[in-house]
């Protein structure tokens, strides 16, 4: 079983919060490290939509306005995603895979991918945090 976490106190309403998440993945995405491989929605932020990660192929799982982003993988039972939780002094934002890895990715995880995604995570929470700041400055 596999538990990750990342969260950040972003300083903007959950709407806003949900605006620029809305824009992952997407021409013109402002919030993936695009260093760190390719992350594409072709056909947006919908149930069903699928997701283009690198070498992965997946699913858009689902989508609850203003309160979650979710993804189903292949790779791991229970996928992945954000929920947007409002709190003092704007919204905590929270990452989280959780399930069983299978296949090839069971042996990569804990050697190779958990550190990439942590790397990924913690960036793509650094330009969401700038975003939420630009949209309040400008």
């Amino acid at each position: 079983m596999v538990y990750n976490m990342h969260e950040r106190l972003i300083p903007a309403s959950p709407e806003r919060v949900w605006d620029l998440l809305m824009g992952l993945g997407g021409e013109g995405d402002r919030l993936w490290p695009q260093e760190k491989g390719r992350f594409h929605l072709p056909e947006g932020v919908r149930p069903g939509a699928p997701v283009e990660h690198g070498p992965m192929h997946y699913r858009v799982g689902a989508v609850e306005p203003r309160r979650r982003l979710w993804f189903d993988t292949r790779e791991m039972t229970g996928g992945h995603g954000f929920t947007l939780h409002p709190a003092e002094g704007g919204t905590l934002v929270r990452h989280e895979i959780k399930g069983r890895t299978t296949g090839l990715f069971r042996l990569l995880w804990p050697v190779l991918i958990r550190w990439q995604h942590d790397a990924v995570l913690e960036r793509l929470l650094d330009n969401l945090e700038r975003e939420a700041g630009r949209a309040v400055a400008g």
